[in-house]
């Protein structure tokens, strides 16, 4: 079993990557995309691999939330296990969706300082 130090360490890893994973898909993929597109399909990649969710009903520690739902349908249960992990995931993507274009509205707001 991980320590709570080890645990926290290892979700801020994750959490750093998975940041970095979706700058990076912007940069290379989504920035070819209209400036509200960009932002709305970046902050869905970033709402789908950032949210947490629990692994079980009776679990203390968050996994990722796209990885807990997929394995729970495919190996702990079925829908009935997933269903919880899949809502923290639909919720995340939404989030993600509103705070993407939020972002690329208010970036695109700002007069040039020239």
């Amino acid at each position: 079993m991980m320590t709570t130090t080890s645990y926290l360490f290892a979700l801020f890893i994750y959490w750093l990557a998975a940041g970095v994973g979706c700058r990076l898909l912007y940069m290379m993929v989504f920035r070819h995309l209209s400036p509200m597109w960009s932002g709305a399909t970046t902050g869905l990649v970033a709402g789908l691999l950032l949210v947490p969710s629990y692994a079980a009903a009776d679990a203390t520690t968050l996994a990722p939330a796209l990885i807990t739902g997929v394995f729970n349908l495919l190996f702990a249960g079925g829908m009935e296990a997933a269903v919880g992990a899949f809502l923290m995931l639909s919720f995340g993507a939404v989030v993600g969706v509103i705070v993407g274009i939020i972002t690329v509205r208010l970036s695109t707001s700002r007069p040039s300082q020239q």
